[in-house]
């Protein structure tokens, strides 16, 4: 169940990483995106583990945070009755989430992270259409 989860939340994030060439998303296969969320994780906890210096417990640590938001958005989907709530639980699950990432990574180290994953979105070719 973990690894799904955490399988997941790569694939969430890969949304918006895939690198395929002018391609949407949704034209790729299962095992095209399965592949390349397991590639930009792989690239995310090497670039945690080796430039910001996490120790292994901080990336088990990250890993449950982002498993427990992803889940705590599917509930929220599931069970909130109007988009607009949808919308403000989500906000309030967000800033929960960012509040953990910043204990346990501490907030420079986080915005080095934000920033690393932002220069991959933008190296990116895949249209998230």
């Amino acid at each position: 169940m973990k690894k799904f989860m955490l399988l997941l939340v790569v694939t969430l994030v890969s949304l918006q990483v895939a690198s395929a060439q002018n391609q949407k998303w949704s034209d790729l296969s299962k095992e095209e995106k399965m592949m390349k969320a397991k590639a930009f994780r792989e690239d995310n906890q090497k670039y945690l583990k080796n430039e910001l210096k996490m120790t292994p417990t901080q990336l088990e640590d990250i890993d449950n945070v982002n498993v427990c938001y992803l889940s705590t958005l599917d509930r929220i989907n599931r069970y909130a009755k109007t988009e607009e709530d949808k919308e403000k639980l989500a906000e309030f699950a967000t800033a929960a989430r960012s509040a953990q990432l910043d204990a346990i990574m501490g907030t420079e180290k986080r915005d080095k992270f934000m920033n690393y994953v932002a220069e991959k979105l933008k190296k990116s070719n895949i249209k998230l259409e």
